[in-house]
């Protein structure tokens, strides 16, 4: 349950196995059914997520009820709505899984343990959201500067077959494009092929 979160946490930090084993403790592993919500729009997250199995999105619901997706997390990565929880305020998201879901689950307070117990941790979440940060720079630029179909191609490269696994009205508001835009440009592709 845990080979997957050291293979993550190894680009950023190693963890001596006494860190290891301090982490294990407090670290609880969950099943989650399909289309949970694990946060809801102005509850103040607890928890953070890392997904052995599974798919999370977090999105945000407009004045007119529509939802805009801002993020798709998958396995292998860390997964929260990271403005409440660290913050410890509202969140103005919702973090559901898009599947049946196998999440390590880290606690505010395990968490907040662990960085005055684990030094690394402080350098393994410090890294990781350097990491994030960077790549939401990337999304944005992405979403001003690039097509839509220039965007869907690249979204494919970064991430192989994960398309087929999303609904396509959720993966065509993570684009910022419509479902019939979406569908017009798989088959633009598909007819190059």
């Amino acid at each position: 349950m845990f080979t997957p979160f050291w293979e993550f946490t190894r680009q950023f930090v190693s963890f001596s196995p006494k860190e290891k084993e301090q982490i294990k403790r407090v670290a609880t592993l969950r099943d989650v059914p399909k289309s949970h919500a694990l946060i809801d729009l102005g509850q103040t997250a607890q928890e953070v997520y890392f997904i052995n199995k599974g798919l999370l999105r977090f999105y945000y619901l407009t004045d007119e009820g529509n939802e805009i997706t801002g993020f798709i997390f998958q396995e292998n990565m860390m997964a929260g709505s990271h403005e409440s929880f660290f913050s410890q305020v509202p969140s103005t998201q919702i973090l559901e899984t898009l599947e049946e879901s196998e999440l390590l689950v880290f606690s505010y307070d395990q968490l907040q343990q662990l960085f005055s117990d684990i030094p690394n941790m402080n350098v393994f979440v410090r890294k990781l959201l350097e990491q994030r940060m960077s790549f939401a720079q990337k999304v944005v630029a992405s979403l001003i500067m690039n097509k839509p179909q220039d965007r869907y191609t690249s979204y494919q490269e970064l991430h192989p077959g994960l398309e087929n696994r999303i609904p396509q009205h959720i993966l065509a508001s993570y684009m910022g494009i419509t479902p019939v835009s979406l569908s017009r440009i798989r088959k633009r592709i598909s007819d190059k092929r």
